[in-house]
C-alpha cells in the first residue's frame, strides 16, 4: 500500500506525552516512520489538569516526530481516558415491518438508534457505540443480520461516554499545538487492537493496560465489546510509595523500581542490596532489595484486586476463556503476571504491539500499546473508505454508510 496515507498516534499519558507517525504497510502491518515523547506534567490520572504544561508537551513530542518523519503532519486522532469515561451496555429492540420480512440497512439504523436512545447525562459526550451483537428472533450471536428474515430485530450494544470538560480541555491542547483532530479513540480500545488477535477476542479476553496514572481495562465476548472501564491508580503510585518508604525523589523512586522491583519477594534473595543515591546533601546508602519489593507488592496486588473487582462487575468474567492480557508501561514490572493471575484466578499474559516495521527498536515495548494501537484503529476505518469508494456505484449511501460501520464495530 504504497498510497497508504500517513496517521499520527497523540497518546496523552499521565507519564509520558507520545507521538507516533505510521502508515499501513498491510492489512496486518504498520510501517513506523517517526516518534516522539515528552514528560507530561500536566496529565494527572489520564486527565489534563494543565493546559500550558500539557500544550508544551505536545508540541515538543510532535517535534521529536516530525523530525524524525522527515515531514510535518498537521492531523492527529487523539486516546480518551480518564476517570470521567463510562461504558455501559444497552439494548435495542424493533419490528423487522417490510413485505418481505427482511433485515435491511434501514432497520440495522433504527435498532441502533433505538439502542443508543438512553439518558445521557448533560456532561457527558457519547465517543463510541459499539456492537456486540444482533438477534432475529430466535437466533442469537449475530454479526451481520442483512438479509436475514425474521419479524424481530434486537441489537446489544457497548455505548462509551466521556466528560465534555475533559473533552474541551484536550480540544483545547490540540489545538493550541496547531494540530486538527481527525478522531477521538477510547485508549482501552486502541490498546485491544495493538495487542489482541481477532481469535482471542472470540475466545473471551480482557485487555488491561496498566498505565503510570490508571489502568484501562476492555472485555471481548464472542468477539465484541462486553465491558470496558477505569481504574485510577497505576505505576505512578507504586513509585510514589517507594519515594515515601526509601525517603528518596520520585525520580529516584522510579529508576529503582524499574531496576530493581519485582512483585514476588520469595524471588528475591534475601542478601541482595542495592544503592540509593545521594540526595540534598544526605549520603547514599544501601538497603537491601527485598525492602524495596515489600514496598512495592501490596501496592501493585491492592491494584489489581480493584482490576479484578471491575472485572467481577462486568459480569463476564466466567466467560474469559482467553483470559487477561496485560500491557502498558507497568505491566514490564517482573513477576506482575504470575502475581496477576494469583489474583484473577485466571491465565494472565503479557503483550506488545505487533505487526511493526521501519522504525520499531522504540515502539514495540507495551508502553505504546495505545499509540500503536490509535494507528491501526483508524487504519481499519480509512481502509474501509477506500472499500466504499471503489464499491459499486449502484449501492446507495445508507448501504455505505451501515455497511461501514458494522465492519468497525463487529
Amino acid at each position: 500500500m504504497e498510497d497508504a496515507p500517513i496517521i499520527t498516534a497523540l497518546d496523552l499519558g499521565s507519564s509520558l506525552v507520545k507521538v507516533v507517525i505510521g502508515r499501513l504497510v498491510n492489512e496486518y502491518e504498520i510501517e513506523i516512520i517517526g516518534t516522539g515523547s515528552y514528560p507530561s506534567s500536566g496529565i494527572k490520572n489520564g486527565s489534563i489538569v494543565n493546559i500550558e504544561t500539557t500544550t508544551k508537551s505536545i508540541i515538543e513530542a510532535f517535534g521529536d516526530a516530525e523530525l524524525m518523519a522527515g515531514q510535518e503532519v498537521g492531523a492527529v486522532v487523539v486516546n480518551i481516558s480518564g476517570k470521567s469515561v463510562h461504558g455501559f451496555n444497552e439494548k435495542g429492540i424493533i419490528a423487522v415491518t417490510n413485505r418481505e420480512r427482511t433485515v435491511s440497512e434501514m432497520d440495522i439504523m433504527r435498532v441502533v438508534e433505538a439502542a443508543q436512545s438512553v439518558h445521557v447525562p448533560g456532561d457527558q459526550q457519547v465517543i463510541h457505540v459499539l456492537t456486540k451483537e444482533f438477534k432475529v428472533d430466535d437466533q442469537v450471536n449475530i454479526k451481520d443480520p442483512i438479509g436475514m428474515t425474521g419479524v424481530r430485530l434486537e441489537a446489544e450494544v457497548h455505548i462509551v461516554s466521556c466528560g465534555m470538560t475533559a473533552l474541551n480541555n484536550i480540544d483545547r491542547c490540540v489545538e493550541q499545538s496547531g494540530l486538527i483532530q481527525m478522531d477521538r479513540v477510547l485508549s482501552s480500545l486502541a490498546s485491544s487492537e495493538a495487542v489482541l488477535t481477532s481469535g482471542e477476542k472470540d475466545l473471551g479476553t480482557a485487555v488491561v493496560d496498566i498505565g503510570s496514572g490508571i489502568c484501562d481495562i476492555i472485555v471481548y465476548v464472542d468477539g465484541g465489546i462486553a465491558f470496558s472501564s477505569v481504574v485510577p491508580f497505576g505505576g505512578f503510585h507504586i513509585t510514589s510509595d517507594l519515594s515515601i518508604g526509601l525517603k528518596t525523589t520520585i525520580e529516584t523512586a522510579e529508576i529503582l523500581k524499574k531496576r530493581y522491583g519485582h512483585t514476588q519477594i520469595d524471588q528475591i534473595d534475601p542478601t541482595e542490596r542495592i544503592e540509593i543515591p545521594a540526595i540534598s546533601g544526605r549520603a547514599a546508602r544501601s538497603i537491601f532489595r527485598q525492602e524495596l519489593v515489600e514496598i512495592m507488592e501490596p501496592r501493585i496486588r491492592e491494584i489489581l484486586e480493584m482490576v479484578d473487582h471491575e472485572l467481577n462487575r462486568s459480569g463476564f468474567k466466567p466467560a474469559l476463556a482467553g483470559g487477561v492480557i496485560l500491557t502498558g508501561g507497568t505491566s514490564l514490572l517482573y513477576g506482575i503476571d504470575v502475581l496477576a493471575e494469583e489474583v484473577f484466578r485466571l491465565s494472565v499474559g503479557r503483550a506488545k504491539p505487533a505487526g511493526l516495521t521501519g522504525l520499531t527498536d522504540k515502539v514495540s515495548s507495551p508502553e505504546y500499546a495505545t499509540a500503536i494501537g490509535l494507528i491501526k484503529y483508524v487504519s481499519k476505518l480509512q481502509n474501509l473508505e477506500q472499500k466504499n469508494i471503489h464499491s459499486s456505484s449502484e449501492q446507495d449511501s445508507l448501504m455505505k454508510k451501515v455497511r461501514r460501520w458494522m465492519e468497525n464495530n463487529l
